[in-house]
């Protein structure tokens, strides 16, 4: 009598196990994006939606604070652009007191000595330095020597059945895949298909059923959903 109902778990098993395989995390060249009108698009037309909103409006940066989005991940093209929360090292040779790290306040800026506030957000970190320079250069330095680098990224948020739930420090070009694995993998009771995705932009705040392949982005939040059996 114990056979069967073994039989039928085993055949349950083995469903799941091809089921997953047959499915397999996969993807065009580009990537996979949600537009910002909320579709899931994948290819060369994989925009993240904070692409197409604008970046900010006379009260400074919007949600995702400055971040913009260029199609087939955007750091890959034109580098990692800097948000509030973020922190970076800034180097002028020669002049240790504008050495040192400097978090990005709440409105995209960075304090430092002579130049005071500096707006930053939404720039890659060859931009900051141009702009550093040039300010630098008008009226305090002949020929300043800039370097940055961002040493501490704004944080994605996983949760659910994962291993380690919690906030993590972004990586440029990151999916949700690779979200998991930071997390330490799925937990036991994990639905290893679509995850729910939760976005903040300048059009408010919308949830997502997105595969694994989907592009993550600085604030998002992940999660992970518990399988049925």
């Amino acid at each position: 009598m114990r056979v069967l109902p073994l039989l039928l778990a085993g055949l349950l098993l083995n469903g799941c196990v091809g089921n997953r395989e047959a499915n397999a995390p996969m993807s065009p060249p580009g990537g996979t994006g949600i537009s910002a009108n909320g579709a899931l698009v994948e290819g060369p037309e994989a925009v993240s939606s904070i692409s197409q909103l604008p970046q900010g409006n006379a009260q400074g940066p919007l949600p995702p604070f400055g971040t913009r989005g260029h199609a087939s991940a955007y750091e890959f093209a034109s580098g990692y652009r800097v948000g509030a929360g973020d922190k970076l090292a800034i180097r002028v040779a020669g002049e240790p007191d504008l050495t040192g790290e400097f978090p990005v306040d709440a409105s995209g800026a960075i304090s430092l000595p002579y130049v005071q506030s500096v707006t930053v957000a939404g720039m890659t970190t060859p931009q900051i330095e141009k702009l550093v320079g040039d300010k630098l250069r008008n009226g305090y330095l002949r020929n300043p020597q800039v370097s940055v680098q961002a040493t501490s990224l704004r944080p994605f948020y996983i949760l659910g059945e994962v291993t380690t739930a919690g906030s993590y420090p972004y990586q440029p070009g990151m999916t949700v895949q690779n979200a998991i694995a930071i997390a330490a993998g799925y937990g036991p009771r994990a639905d290893k298909g679509e995850v729910l995705l939760t976005r903040r932009n300048a059009t408010g705040t919308a949830t997502f059923k997105v595969p694994l392949t989907t592009q993550v982005y600085p604030g998002d939040i992940i999660s992970v959903r518990e399988r049925w059996f």
